[in-house]
């Protein structure tokens, strides 16, 4: 009874604690000893546990292993790849050379002016120009009337020598009918010879007087027919001199460029005109950009003060030339054959011209490569635009079209459409 009241009456430890304690509580309990024949099982499981485990830590190693010697490899392949294939800088296109014809020519300053000249004066004095009928500039032609005097005193002057033939006619008739009356006398001795000899004098004295009179009549027709003046030859005014009122003197009063021919005249060294004869063409700048043709009609025989020899050249007709005009022009001797390259491909560097030429030229999927080579080059003139080579490039050089200053020597290039200038005459500039 009191074994039972002890066991039921009083709850237990364990029982009194909370559920979250009791858990704690139990797992703090000494377990049970497992079966004797539970050891060797579970020492067979661990044997194997292990043995597993070594095989597939080395399976993983080897592949880890393989894995990581094919990424080297692939490295080491594309490191190589990449060092032994270098990347082009730029894509070119090149030309070669072409042989051209130049002009050669020999650049001169020289005066156009009239080839020949007449100069009209008047052929009265005093007397004051009352009409001017041509200005500069007019085409006239021989005999025509440029300008006329004032001539209402040479009319007068005219009648009065009119007044005076009439008289002396009158005279002359009446001593002819005194002589023809009296000079039959003689015969019969009615006259004596002396008074015969007055009346033959009478006679050929007022003869004498009419012919003055007509002679002065003459003259002052003459005069007046001079108030005219009139143009000796065809051609251009070149120069008017004169104006309305002004009195005639002995200057002339208009330039006349006969046959409206002008020439260009220029002084040459005397060691530059070995090529220049006559016939050479020339080509005269005008104002406006334009140019006239001309060929050297003449060489001056002898040199100038200055040591300079005159080279005259007849121009065509152009109605810009004037004379008096200071112009440049080119004595044309004729063509050479120069070599001549773009101007694009010219490349300027410290006051040198360069071009820049592809060499070791190769092929890399499907595409041409190069190596660029820097080739310094005497240029000359310029034509257009090319500009011919003093020391000429090999023919099949192939240089660089354009954008040659953005290469360096040494650079890979990609070349495109590759090809060779056309060779064509060229002229030469004005």
């Amino acid at each position: 009874m009191s074994d039972f009241e002890e066991t039921h009456s009083k709850p237990s430890a364990e029982a009194e604690l909370p559920p979250y304690r009791q858990t704690d509580t139990v797992s703090q309990r000494p377990s049970a000893k497992p079966p004797i024949w539970l050891w060797p099982v579970l020492a067979a499981v661990l044997v194997i546990g292990v043995l597993l485990g070594k095989y597939w830590g080395n399976d993983s190693n080897a592949a880890t292993d393989e894995s990581a010697t094919a990424n080297s490899v692939a490295n080491d392949q594309a490191t190589g790849s990449d060092a032994s294939i270098e990347q082009s800088v730029l894509s070119v296109e090149t030309v070669s050379p072409s042989q051209d014809d130049i002009g050669s020519t020999l650049s001169a300053d020289g005066t156009i002016n009239a080839k020949d000249t007449a100069n009209v004066s008047a052929k009265v004095n005093g007397v004051a120009i009352e009409r001017i009928l041509v200005e500069e500039g007019d085409r006239v032609r021989a005999g025509q009337v440029l300008a006329v005097f004032d001539t209402d005193a040479m009319e007068q002057q005219v009648l009065q020598a009119q007044a005076d033939v009439a008289e002396a006619e009158a005279t002359l008739a009446n001593a002819s009918a005194d002589a023809a009356r009296v000079l039959p006398l003689i015969d019969i001795d009615a006259i004596s010879k002396q008074e015969a000899d007055r009346y033959r004098t009478s006679e050929v004295r007022a003869r004498a007087s009419l012919q003055a009179s007509k002679a002065r009549l003459s003259n002052q027709r003459l005069t007046l027919e001079n108030a005219k003046v009139v143009a000796p030859v065809s051609g251009i005014i070149s120069e008017k001199m004169v104006e309305v009122g002004q009195v005639a003197g002995g200057d002339p009063l208009f330039t006349i460029i006969k046959g409206r021919v002008l020439e260009w005249r220029a002084d040459i060294d005397p060691k530059l005109i070995g090529d220049i004869n006559v016939g050479t063409p020339v080509q005269v700048s005008l104002p406006g950009g334009d140019t006239v043709m001309g060929q050297v009609n003449r060489i001056a025989p002898t040199a100038d003060n200055n040591r300079q020899i005159t080279i005259y050249a007849s121009l065509a007709a152009n109605s810009k030339i004037r004379a008096g005009m200071y112009q440049t022009g080119k004595f044309l001797l004729g063509s050479t054959s120069t070599q001549t390259i773009p101007n694009s491909a010219v490349v300027s560097n410290d006051g040198y011209d360069y071009v820049m030429l592809v060499t070791e030229s190769t092929t890399r999927d499907d595409r041409s490569m190069g190596r660029i080579k820097q080739q310094r080059v005497t240029l000359g003139e310029r034509l257009g635009e090319s500009v011919a080579v003093l020391e000429p490039l090999p023919s099949d050089s192939r240089i660089v079209k354009q954008g040659g200053s953005f290469l360096n020597d040494g650079d890979l290039v990609r070349v495109v459409n590759g090809v060779s200038q056309t060779s064509k005459p060229v002229q030469a500039q004005p």
